[in-house]
């Protein structure tokens, strides 16, 4: 009865803690309150409850592998031997499983982690949205991108697409909301190559839209289509409660119906878009009108100004900012010069984006970019260059890391060799025992290398099984999703293997 009582609180334990929290709130859980703290302990409870089952049933275990050595007398010898004292020492066996198990355990999260950073960094195209080069006009925007190119001595077919971009702040209003008023919004007038989808990927676009093609084929063609970044969508109001039990990303029950916050503007005067929630993927096309920036009133409304006009956008397809990267209203330069008046009041820069053709070389280029437009304050980057330059180290300093804690695997070794070691000296008259009916030192030997094996087996595969588990919830929940990094759960097999084969 004990035995059972504690298999079924072991069990317990661990389906508590590996089960991905979604399923949990079905069972009408409370919400856990914390940080990535909560997966530490997650690890620490699941890795104790499976080896407190295993250790108190290890019958179970051991049982059929001597069973299966019974028609070789050599080997059910040994294994009787390597069994018996695990299975009379069972504290010791367990605390020793449960040490090894956590180191390895450690080390398979973070190699799982590492291996998710590595994969995205490893897609230049995606963190670039295509282009190779951005410029910026710090002092006075060009006029006409590829003639001043040719005054320049630069031949524009060197570069396969450009996108122009200009960064400002609206005015938007959308009548349909259920209280319409004037909120601001920062907004991007787009050109060129940006019209046709480079750099930019859609999470969602509006009914009557078979493919994302269509989508840019309209803007092309209609200047007063627009699209507005995913993080102008509130959240659904019973995001809270279909959320998963634990969801560092999911909003709190205040912020439920909000937005994420573009940066430098103010939550109660950023604009949302009514209508259309985080994670849809179609929508009905939402018509909403903008005009430039004015100075918000005393009860922080906006008004738009009796000399400023204000056009009809109708939005179409909603850009995906999961990186943060890609706030705004996108609205295409035609709407600006087809006839209308409202001017982009308050740019803060004029950005270029340059798609090298193949066979040139993109730094060359940039070089001659930044010296042909001097006078204009152009500053180029390299777009691949700026990515390793920002995420080389952080891939460095998560490889130390994981170079630190497989010294505390090799350093766990140590301390099992130690036990081990000592365990031999404790059990000499036992030794002088088996010695005396007949069995070899070579024999002794064996079988307790075999014990040393069996503890060092079970932690690894109890650490990466378990690591995996929780990996995978880690990922599960979105937790990376708070910084912005895009990471996707993937098993870096070699690294695991090269973990275990250390370990034993």
């Amino acid at each position: 009865m004990n035995k059972l009582f504690v298999t079924v609180v072991g069990l317990v334990l661990v389906a508590y803690w590996a089960l991905p929290f979604d399923v949990l709130v079905w069972l009408g859980l409370p919400r856990f309150q914390g940080g990535i703290e909560v997966f530490f302990i997650a690890g620490v409870m699941m890795v104790l409850g499976l080896v407190w089952v295993l250790i108190t049933n290890a019958e179970v275990i051991v049982g059929p592998l001597v069973a299966l050595c019974a028609r070789l007398p050599g080997l059910f010898i040994l294994s009787r031997l390597a069994s018996s004292y695990p299975l009379q020492r069972r504290f010791r066996t367990g605390l020793s499983v449960v040490m090894f198990s956590l180191v390895v355990f450690a080390m398979t999260v973070m190699a799982v982690i590492t291996n998710a950073m590595q994969n995205t960094y490893t897609n230049i195209d995606t963190q670039t949205g295509g282009y190779d080069i951005q410029a910026v006009a710090y002092f006075k925007p060009l006029p006409d991108i590829r003639s001043a190119l040719l005054q320049h001595g630069i031949n524009p077919n060197v570069f396969s697409s450009i996108g122009v971009q200009t960064s400002t702040a609206v005015g938007v209003i959308q009548l349909s909301n259920e209280t319409p008023s004037w909120r601001l919004y920062p907004a991007q007038v787009v050109n060129g190559a940006f019209l046709n989808g480079l750099g930019l990927h859609l999470s969602a676009r509006a009914q009557g839209f078979s493919s994302d093609d269509a989508v840019w084929q309209a803007l092309q063609s209609h200047p007063n289509y627009a699209l507005i970044d995913s993080s102008a969508l509130p959240y659904r109001p019973d995001s809270v409660i279909n959320s998963p039990v634990y969801d560092p990303n999911a909003p709190l029950p205040a912020d439920a119906g909000m937005p994420t916050q573009p940066p430098g503007f103010n939550t109660p005067y950023t604009f949302s878009l009514s209508g259309v929630y985080q994670g849809d993927t179609t929508f009905p096309a939402t018509p909403v009108w903008v005009t430039g920036l004015q100075a918000p009133g005393d009860d922080g409304s906006i008004t738009p100004s009796v000399a400023t006009s204000a056009i009809k956008l109708t939005i179409i397809g909603v850009v995906d900012n999961s990186d943060s990267a890609h706030y705004g209203l996108y609205i295409p330069r035609g709407a600006y010069s087809g006839g209308n008046e409202i001017k982009p009041t308050t740019p803060n820069a004029q950005t270029y984006y340059f798609k090298v053709a193949p066979g040139q070389n993109k730094r060359a280029l940039s070089l001659a970019l930044g010296s042909a437009f001097l006078d204009n304050g152009l500053e180029t980057t390299v777009l691949e260059d700026a990515i390793w330059q920002l995420r080389g180290p952080r891939i460095f300093l998560s490889n130390v890391l994981l170079g630190v804690v497989g010294l505390t695997l090799l350093l766990g070794v140590t301390a099992l060799a130690i036990t081990g070691t000592r365990a031999v000296i404790e059990r000499r008259q036992q030794i002088g025992l088996l010695r005396a009916i007949g069995c070899g030192r070579g024999l002794i030997q064996v079988a307790f290398l075999c014990e040393s094996f069996f503890v060092g087996m079970l932690g690894s595969v109890l650490g990466v099984v378990l690591g995996l588990i929780l990996s995978g919830n880690i990922f599960a929940t979105n937790f990376f999703e708070q910084f912005n990094t895009g990471l996707t759960f993937s098993i870096p097999w070699e690294e695991l293997c090269l973990i275990v084969g250390i370990a034993l």
